[in-house]
């Protein structure tokens, strides 16, 4: 079974950025059809991706990445 992660951290975080879908989307290089699968937990954000998302994006210290992208949704 694939463990499905809580995203809530990260779409609080970009809502408070005042960003986008797209906006998010274009700064990783990736479409926002594709964004919004990994948001949705069908698809899975690769290491870079988390990297962007989480240190020039959100501006989060690494050592709270696994609390937006690794904590199980219950």
């Amino acid at each position: 079974m694939t463990c499905v992660f809580d995203y809530s951290k990260i779409i609080s975080g970009v809502y408070a950025k005042g960003l986008s879908y797209g906006d998010v989307a274009r700064t990783l290089g990736i479409s926002e059809r594709a964004y919004s699968l990994k948001m949705s937990n069908r698809a899975e954000f690769t290491q870079q991706e988390i990297d962007v998302l989480a240190i020039d994006i959100l501006e989060i210290p690494p050592e709270r990445i696994p609390e937006y992208f690794f904590t199980p949704l219950v």
